[in-house]
């Protein structure tokens, strides 16, 4: 059986800012989709221990008294969490995770932060096979003119996104936007999802590395500076 006709499985989360070494989440979804239907899903809302600014309240709309109220401690949550995605991907089953560098990092140094065993370690190595469509969808079509944002990509490729930047709307459309974007480009459906992540590796740091070459070009070295090529982790130190 085609891999694209089993269950696919999305990951996403909503956090208290960007800074994957030092926000939180507060909110996560994992959704396994089959043939575009969803089949089985996850939510948690967490309280992060910290004040959720307002900014990031207004992007997500979890408030400090929701979090405070009805989530669940980090380390829980995290325990269940990861033990999911650790059981999937060690079947080898693909997650999707649009921008998963993001989402993956904060993961695993929010374990580190509340001494969960972190995914890495259950898989005894590499996190994988990974799916990001925002890495895809930069290889297939580099040029096209616009931003990359997930709702903007999810509209490019017909997949409706009714409620931008909840956690589980957004794991439902990473998931649903896999096999479209194979769909449009088929010479890609042939590859395995682990052929498909190691070609991923070497988009997004090609990816990257052209952004870091338009910082130094017009001039900001600081922001070419901060580009790191690495993928679906970072690689700097979270200590």
């Amino acid at each position: 059986m085609n891999w694209l006709q089993e269950p696919i499985v999305g990951f996403d989360t909503e956090t208290t800012g960007t800074d994957v070494w030092n926000d939180r989440i507060v909110s996560a979804s994992l959704v396994s989709i089959t043939g575009g239907e969803e089949r089985k899903s996850k939510q948690w809302i967490i309280n992060p221990g910290v004040e959720i600014p307002e900014g990031a309240i207004a992007v997500h709309g979890i408030t400090n008294e929701v979090a405070k109220s009805t989530g669940q401690e980090p380390a829980v949550a995290l325990e269940e969490i990861t033990g999911i995605l650790a059981t999937v991907l060690g079947a080898g089953r693909p997650v999707v995770v649009f921008n998963a560098s993001f989402d993956l990092t904060l993961l695993e140094v929010e374990n580190h932060r509340h001494n969960v065993p972190s995914l890495a370690s259950r898989l005894g190595g590499d996190i994988a096979p990974i799916l990001d469509p925002l890495v895809i969808d930069k290889h297939v079509d580099r040029f096209r003119k616009g931003k990359r944002l997930l709702g903007k990509v999810a509209d490019h490729y017909g997949v409706e996104l009714a409620d931008a930047h909840d956690a589980h709307a957004d794991a439902c459309a990473a998931a649903e936007l896999v096999p479209k974007i194979l769909d449009r480009f088929p010479d890609l459906s042939v590859l395995s999802p682990r052929e498909l992540h190691a070609s991923q590796v070497s988009w997004r740091a090609e990816q990257q590395t052209s952004l870091c070459e338009y910082f130094e070009r017009i001039g900001n070295h600081e922001a070419a500076a901060s580009i790191s090529k690495a993928w679906p982790l970072e690689r700097v130190s979270a200590s």
